[in-house]
């Protein structure tokens, strides 16, 4: 198999998913309900109180004022009605109302913290941070801060991502390829995504110039007819820098883990590589 069927087109939707929820990452956002549970019930046996307390005065919460149904619906023979995840794995769900859910149960869980027990808070804390990692493998779009689930990725980056991997060129596999490695579950390469972001911008300059590295042909683009002002210049060449530190391993043998890429890294190079050459066609455009 040739490296292009390899590293083929893969649309950036189906990398840096919006607006939808499948079964299975429904799922992978119920085992995060699940570990609440879990702790929660362990802090319920600890300080002294009745197993699962905690996790179903929540789910009551959420019954009552956020479904809006009748508490005496809630309870059926000694046994509750299981509520976040099974609205989470609902089909007739719209995903912003399961992202309602979600910030909804942060907030109930937020009025114990209330109480001063650094434990609960803990725990609390646990669970925001285990859905962000979730949210990370699933390449999701969105992150929680603040307890407000944000969406970190807008039409603007995806029309970037598309109008720069459209190019029938190198610059296409490069950044297939980086969009691949980013996507890559449940294992995704960030460092060597980046280092394919960052090769469609050299392999371009490099066209453009004949030079053998970004660095020299960074340097060489004036000469070439494209005038890039002297601030935006540098600051691409600082990122070429950062993908040549020692620390991020990127072009080079890892030296540590002190500043490994991660999700947020490798998005950010891949819509600032495409933006970087969508940027010089366009002014390669006006002297042709």
């Amino acid at each position: 198999m040739s490296f292009s069927e390899r590293y083929g087109y893969v649309k950036p939707t189906e990398v840096l998913k919006r607006g939808s929820l499948d079964a299975k990452d429904a799922t992978a956002l119920c085992n995060c309900y699940d570990n609440l549970a879990h702790w929660l019930n362990l802090f319920d046996v600890d300080n002294h109180s009745s197993y699962d307390k905690s996790y179903t005065e929540m789910e009551e919460m959420i019954w009552c004022f956020f479904l809006n149904q009748r508490r005496n619906d809630f309870y059926d023979y000694n046994s509750n009605k299981v509520v976040a995840t099974q609205y989470l794995l609902s089909k007739d769900c719209a995903l912003y109302l399961k992202f309602d859910l979600i910030e909804f149960s942060i907030r109930v869980l937020r009025t114990r913290c209330e109480e001063g027990n650094m434990r609960y808070e803990n725990i609390v804390n646990a669970f925001v941070n285990i859905l962000n990692a979730t949210f990370i493998r699933l390449i999701y779009a969105y992150r929680i801060v603040n307890d407000i689930i944000v969406e970190i990725t807008d039409d603007e980056e995806i029309k970037t991502i598309e109008t720069a991997i459209n190019q029938e060129s190198t610059i296409k596999t490069h950044f297939s390829c980086a969009l691949k490695l980013l996507s890559n579950r449940p294992t995704p390469d960030y460092r060597n995504s980046i280092k394919e972001s960052i090769s469609a911008v050299e392999a371009l300059c490099r066209e453009i110039t004949t030079e053998n590295t970004l660095g020299d042909a960074l340097k060489k683009l004036e000469k070439n007819g494209v005038n890039i002002p002297a601030f935006l210049k540098s600051g691409f060449e600082k990122l070429y820098i950062y993908t040549n530190n020692e620390k991020t391993g990127i072009r080079h043998a890892l030296m540590d883990n002190t500043e490994t890429p991660q999700y947020d890294e490798a998005k950010f190079m891949l819509v600032s590589c495409c933006a970087f050459v969508n940027y010089i066609q366009g002014k390669r455009s006006t002297i042709r």
